[in-house]
């Protein structure tokens, strides 16, 4: 059978016509936690969405460890290749050019980074190309360049287009010093996915960017990418270890440590704000359920006189409590999910309906919302909801428990 008290909670929730507003408050406390859960869920998972989206943008044309010399170039980088590519946690070590350069078109021009790599270890990138193809950087001359869609858009540039390269390093000319310039053809375009690098990145092979700058066998640096990017940092420090002391390593978590950092105090800030919604639901319920022992003291008074103890009446409104907390909280969490894992098709309809535009690749990094839902996220808002909530309803029990029947029945 039932259990009495858990019987008598769910008929308190139960609205009668006189009872109706005093129902009404304590379902709507309910409600209130749903709302919270499921904002709380869409947030994070946006925040977490964020984070590993723009961790493999970022880390998609980037080194998870990047290797230079005590200089500007690296002269002994063979040797230092074969010492880092042993490494059990290195998939790939490849090195190369990096130099701030001007690119040309007609009469359009805008300054780039213009980054020589090896073709035969760079195959990454093939899968990001929309257009021409990567490995013709590879075939005849070196010269030949690809482009990110955007740099591609606003110069007008298309696959087999010729462009001028000037580069800052100086040649003798007979008015004296004066930078390079070589023409280039584009071999291709590339779709990266982060603006920063479709707009300001060309790739060409080493050989090309060693010739336009005269650095002979020299390069930038050496790249190394991990079969796990979250050991960057103990690889790191192994690669210190075998290297000469004047050789200078960093991860990405060092290079982009204040990025993640604001990124992740976002999303703890977030979640704290959001979390008050929760906590004005959970206040909500106190007032509630107060209200529902006033409404009840003379049935309290009632039991009480026919033998039930402070224990048994407290289970009976921390039963109540328990049924708003638990219904609101999981209907939360079921709506927060289904929202969260459907949110970048919403969104992305609801743009091509309005035309309004929610992330602008130039400003954002990223043109969609990246939902990705974390269950240690989920985990943590439903244990602190029903935590919340369980708490909430210790007042009023201890309330109701205390209720002295000589005083409710006296007039009676």
């Amino acid at each position: 059978m039932m259990r009495y008290e858990l019987m008598l909670a769910i008929r308190y929730l139960r609205s009668k016509r006189d009872e109706r507003f005093v129902s009404l408050i304590s379902w709507s406390s309910g409600i209130g936690v749903a709302i919270g859960v499921a904002a709380l869920i869409i947030v994070l998972s946006v925040m977490y969405g964020f984070d590993v989206e723009l961790k493999d943008k970022i880390l998609g044309f980037s080194s998870h460890v990047d290797i230079q010399g005590p200089g500007n170039t690296l002269e002994q980088w063979p040797d230092w290749l074969r010492k880092v590519e042993r490494l059990p946690e290195v998939a790939r070590a490849a090195p190369y050019i990096s130099v701030p350069v001007m690119i040309v078109h007609g009469s359009l021009a805008t300054g780039v980074m213009l980054k020589g790599v090896d073709i035969s270890r760079e195959q990454e990138i093939v899968r990001h190309m929309v257009s021409g193809d990567f490995n013709d950087l590879g075939k005849g001359s070196p010269f030949k360049i690809v482009v990110g869609k955007d740099l591609a858009h606003k110069l007008g540039l298309r696959t087999g287009d010729n462009v001028n390269i000037v580069s800052p390093a100086a040649g003798i000319a007979p008015s004296g010093m004066t930078p390079r310039m070589r023409s280039f053809k584009v071999a291709g375009i590339f779709n990266s996915g982060f603006y920063e690098y479709d707009i300001g990145l060309i790739i060409a092979p080493m050989e090309a960017v060693q010739r336009l700058n005269r650095l002979g066998n020299r390069v930038t640096g050496i790249e190394l990418h991990l079969f796990d990017r979250n050991q960057a940092r103990m690889v790191a420090d192994k690669v210190r270890q075998l290297l000469p002391p004047d050789a200078w390593v960093k991860d990405w978590m060092q290079q982009h440590r204040s990025f993640f950092r604001a990124l992740k105090m976002e999303r703890v800030v977030m979640g704290i704000i959001l979390s008050l919604i929760v906590l004005v639901a959970v206040f909500n319920m106190v007032a509630s359920l107060v209200m529902v022992v006033m409404e009840r003291r003379k049935e309290i008074a009632i039991l009480k006189t026919i033998g039930a103890t402070d224990a048994s009446v407290m289970k009976v409104f921390l039963y109540m409590g328990s049924i708003l907390t638990g219904v609101g909280t999981l209907t939360g969490a079921l709506f927060g999910l289904l929202l969260a894992w459907k949110l970048d098709a919403l969104l992305a309809w609801f743009q091509s309906v309005t035309g309004v535009t929610i992330l602008a690749s130039d400003v954002y990094y990223i043109d969609h919302v990246p939902s990705i839902i974390d269950p240690v996220g989920v985990g943590l808002v439903v244990a602190a909801s029903l935590g919340m909530g369980l708490a909430a309803t210790l007042y009023p029990a201890w309330r109701a428990a205390h209720v002295p029947p000589a005083d409710a029945l006296r007039y009676e």
